[in-house]
């Protein structure tokens, strides 16, 4: 039986924290339309409006958590505005019992928004409307919230991301940082330079083969966690094929636990996915899990999360007639 203190002993010394996970990230909303063909450039595609859902890939990981570990505390750092998809927002992190203490409501601005655009096989092409009340700034993650916190999980792109993650390791906050491959091609150098300092790096395959420049996993692997300054670890989604934890031994040996993907009968909507498996994996391993258990118990999460419109899974309501109605 493998537990997180295994990999990560210093998470034992922060038990007495009053917050198991501060997420800082996105949180927003998705309109989702229903096509018949994903659109092309310069072409037109009308379809079949299926609502407006919360989205905002920060917030979707901590609802993942959340309902993974109903008890851990858990609260998230991002930013709103002042419109109604703004306050149906923090409605619905209320009614998740995350906190919002240090979710930033920016006067006279749009909130976060994505249209996206999802095929009858599931697969989705997104467009975003990034607003300055979008992603948070490091200026919102303070020195009381880095100690007040067993573990923090930030998105690669939050501006001053690896600031904010050498912050939280001085004073002893483990940490887990979601890399993308679109991120990696962007912003390749703050990319590696949390892959060194994160203590769980999340990557699916495109950001794992594009930061270590390897085809095969398990090298790949090798390479990257060789890399980091402390005590490091890997959180690998790999689609059809499934995922794996990865971590260094003692020894130096690589150590990992694999996971089958988990079969649905039909895919209606594949966005986020990786959120609703990156924060269950994170929730039930904070939460004292066997490793293996909480790799399965993620693989459940992104398998119902798929089988539903929206990103979160099913119980979620449809703004278009609950929460966007009592926000305005």
């Amino acid at each position: 039986m493998t537990v997180l203190t295994n990999v990560f002993p210093d998470l034992a010394r922060t038990g007495d924290r009053p917050i198991d996970l501060l997420v800082v990230g996105d949180t927003g909303v998705d309109l989702l339309v229903q096509v018949d063909e994903l659109p092309k450039r310069d072409s037109k595609s009308i379809g079949t409006s299926l609502g407006i859902f919360a989205g905002g890939m920060g917030a979707s990981f901590a609802s993942s958590a959340r309902r993974a570990a109903e008890d851990l505390e858990i609260a998230l750092v991002s930013r709103v505005g002042s419109d109604a998809f703004g306050r149906a927002c923090l409605l619905d992190l209320a009614d998740q019992r995350i906190g919002t203490a240090l979710v930033e409501t920016m006067a006279d601005e749009m909130t976060w928004w994505c249209a996206v655009a999802i095929a009858d096989d599931g697969e989705k092409s997104l467009l975003g409307g990034r607003s300055p009340a979008s992603l948070p700034g490091p200026e919102q993650v303070d020195q009381a919230a880095l100690t007040s916190a067993r573990w923090l999980h930030v998105l690669g792109d939050v501006p001053g991301s690896e600031d904010i993650v050498r912050r939280a390791a001085d004073v002893g906050t483990l940490t887990s940082v979601d890399i993308e491959g679109s991120f990696v091609r962007t912003d390749r150098g703050r990319a590696e330079e949390l892959l060194r300092t994160a203590s769980l790096s999340v990557l699916n395959e495109e950001s794992l083969h594009g930061l270590a420049g390897l085809d095969d996993v398990h090298e790949a692997l090798v390479e990257l966690l060789g890399r980091n300054e402390r005590s490091s670890a890997i959180l690998l989604t790999l689609g059809t094929a499934g995922s794996l934890f990865a971590w260094r031994a003692e020894d130096g040996a690589l150590q990992t636990i694999r996971q089958a993907a988990e079969p649905v009968a039909r895919v209606v909507d594949t966005t986020g996915a990786g959120d609703s498996f990156a924060g269950a994996w994170v929730g039930r391993a904070l939460a004292g899990d066997d490793l293996t258990r909480a790799l399965a118990t993620a693989a459940s999460s992104a398998a119902l999360t798929i089988t539903h419109f929206g990103a979160r899974q099913g119980g979620l309501p449809n703004w278009t007639t609950t929460n966007t109605k009592d926000a305005l």
